[in-house]
């Protein structure tokens, strides 16, 4: 006798035979059936039988993202045609057309996996319910509305067929649609207005906004206001915005944009994560990024950026920041700031701080010096980046004495000592070998370390860098 699992085999079999059959079948069939024939359909590309299935989909979500390894126009249409026949249904039987939620996330494989029988187990109530997404669905002009779920990462400077189609059928219904994007990504510079799929995205529903892409002033102030439509933002990451050439020397458009752009962090209240790198805006103006948050901020990037002494002073005396598990403050050059106001701001993340990240900020010996009492109470490190300072060997041994009591420490980088270096910059392979050496069993003495690197200056005769730790070997160009 067949099993149980081979019988619904066979049965899905024979329906996906005949499109018509399963579609007039779809309102009798046992629930159990629809996510494994849903699947199959979904892989083999059959149209009709999707379009029907959504339309006639028997819970309150339909996680189809799951099954998109890639976008592909013919599915989205078939999909949002399903979508389009529910919609249109007046009055939604009670066992069929429960469908609220469409989701075209990468998430919620278990929903299928269990469903389709390559999982053990029964799907439980509790598989179906964290497939369901926690969201709102309004009324809008006296209608129910369906909501739409993604997130988007954008790749190239034009929107591809398979979102252009999306945005156009999404402008036409508005009336009953919701379309929620929780996380959006830019990673390259877009030839159209980004502020356009703000009109059909909710802005108010995005949590993560990263625009990794080499943004000029002039889009990112265009698409500003919409970044303070996003009120429950939690996370931002802005990667270089740069200054178009030809506003070099017109100033006064330039501090239009920049005001532009600033004024929209006094909505943004909801922010923990925040990393800006390459930001030129933010000299002298930090504080108008960071006052109006209303939660503690978990992680602070600031990185490649100019910032003064006021701004320094802010955040050392910044109420929201002693809850801070992640502090970047790399290229940052502090050569003309006031290095107590760094070991201030260390001194009240002390319980809190797990990465320290501090390379390239130009720190000398006597800096750093006014920094390790701080450092040395940091028990919670767990990775710190000190690489590409100007330390001594005696600064560096001095450094080190001063992490005894940071046991969490898996992952440590620090600079080469300057002794390493000849008078014309060149990485003196001896020298590099015998100080790092030298440190390393310092350090040993003093606890016992994880991962551990000494990394020189670029290295002039093969470009790279010289490292010397636990796992690596010195540079090529020496072998």
């Amino acid at each position: 006798m067949s099993s149980p699992s081979t019988l619904q085999m066979l049965a899905r079999s024979s329906l996906l035979k005949n499109e018509a059959l399963a579609i007039s079948a779809l309102n009798k069939l046992p629930i159990e059936l629809f996510p494994p024939l849903f699947k199959v359909a979904f892989k083999g590309k059959q149209k009709n039988i999707l379009r029907a299935m959504v339309a006639a989909w028997p819970f309150t979500c339909l996680p189809v993202g799951a099954l998109m390894k890639n976008p592909d126009l013919k599915i989205l249409k078939a999909v949002l045609d399903g979508l389009d026949l529910l919609i249109q249904q007046k009055d939604r039987p009670s066992r069929s057309c429960k469908l609220e939620v469409l989701d075209f996330r990468d998430a919620h494989h278990n929903f299928w996996n269990v469903w389709a029988g390559t999982e053990d187990g029964v799907c439980s109530p509790d598989v179906v319910r964290e497939t369901q997404p926690v969201v709102h669905h309004p009324e809008r002009q006296g209608k129910e509305v369906v909501t739409v779920v993604m997130n988007l990462s954008l790749n190239s400077s034009n929107l591809c067929k398979y979102l252009e189609y999306f945005h156009c059928w999404a402008q036409q219904r508005k009336d009953v649609l919701q379309v929620i994007c929780e996380k959006l990504e830019f990673w390259a510079l877009p030839v159209y207005n980004p502020l356009e799929l703000l009109e059909v995205f909710e802005p108010n529903c995005i949590q993560e906004l990263e625009v990794n892409a080499y943004w000029d002033l002039t889009t990112f102030s265009m698409f500003a206001p919409g970044l303070g439509q996003m009120r429950n933002l939690q996370k931002l990451l802005l990667n270089e915005i740069f200054i178009p050439i030809e506003w070099l020397r017109n100033n006064e458009l330039k501090l239009l944009s920049i005001r532009q752009i600033i004024s929209q962090f006094s909505q943004l209240t909801k922010l923990q994560y925040l990393y800006l790198n390459a930001a030129f805006f933010l000299l002298e103006r930090l504080d108008q990024v960071l006052r109006y948050l209303e939660s503690p901020l978990k992680t602070l990037a600031i990185t490649c950026c100019m910032l003064s002494e006021s701004d320094m002073n802010y955040l050392s005396q910044y109420p929201r920041v002693h809850h801070l598990t992640h502090l970047d403050l790399s290229g940052v050059n502090f050569l003309d700031l006031s290095h107590p106001l760094l070991g201030r701001l260390l001194e009240r993340l002390k319980s809190s701080l797990k990465t320290l990240k501090l390379k390239g900020c130009s720190l000398t010996d006597l800096q750093f010096s006014v920094l390790l009492p701080a450092l040395s109470q940091c028990s919670q490190l767990v990775e710190v980046n000190f690489s590409w300072n100007f330390l001594s060997l005696s600064g560096l041994k001095n450094l080190l004495q001063h992490t005894a009591n940071l046991k969490e420490l898996t992952l440590e980088r620090y600079p080469a000592p300057e002794e390493v270096y000849s008078i014309t910059g060149y990485v003196l392979p001896d020298r590099f070998s015998q100080h790092c050496s030298e440190l390393l069993e310092t350090l040993r003495g003093i606890r016992q370390p994880e991962k551990v690197y000494f990394l020189s200056r670029r290295c002039i005769n093969c470009s790279g860098f010289c490292v010397y730790g636990l796992e690596a070997s010195l540079c090529s160009c020496w072998e």
